[in-house]
């Protein structure tokens, strides 16, 4: 009697390294569009932060794709039905993004980072309240860290 394989599971990484190293990545990256983004908005007086906006976007989505044709990451191929059940993710991220950039040549770049910062544990509470997620004790302190983080970087 044969099986059909089921799906692929993942397979549980060989060290931590990776793991580190995209997480050293990913925020510096982020550190670095903040520090971009505020000097381009305000010491370089770009006209347009709704322009700014949609140039990162589709930078975003080159990359991605580029990355996922040469097999560097994997996620699945466009769906006509997705953008229908997201429906109203895509507006409020293009809305929590340009009105973001918006407000980034008008902030202190100390006050900008920390307000960023706080729609995660906004995020995280919501989920809890609005979705019933309950969040292991190890993500909870992450997200208070961040905050932390972010009260010291700005003071």
């Amino acid at each position: 009697m044969s099986s059909a394989p089921g799906p692929a599971e993942p397979s549980p990484a060989a060290s931590p390294l990776p793991r580190v190293l995209s997480a050293l990545f990913y925020g510096t990256c982020s550190f670095l569009i903040v520090l971009v983004n505020k000097a381009l908005l305000s010491a370089y007086s770009f006209p347009s932060p709704i322009f700014l906006g949609i140039g990162q976007m589709a930078a975003t989505i080159l990359i991605l794709y580029v990355s996922k044709l040469n097999k560097i990451i994997h996620f699945p191929d466009f769906d006509k039905s997705i953008p229908v059940k997201l429906f109203p993710l895509p507006l409020i991220y293009v809305g929590n993004h340009i009105s973001g950039l918006s407000s980034t040549g008008r902030l202190s770049l100390p006050m900008f980072t920390v307000l960023r910062k706080f729609t995660i544990p906004l995020t995280l509470l919501l989920e809890i309240i609005i979705l019933g997620k309950r969040y292991p004790l190890s993500v909870i302190v992450s997200v208070f860290a961040i905050i932390l983080g972010a009260f010291i970087a700005a003071g």
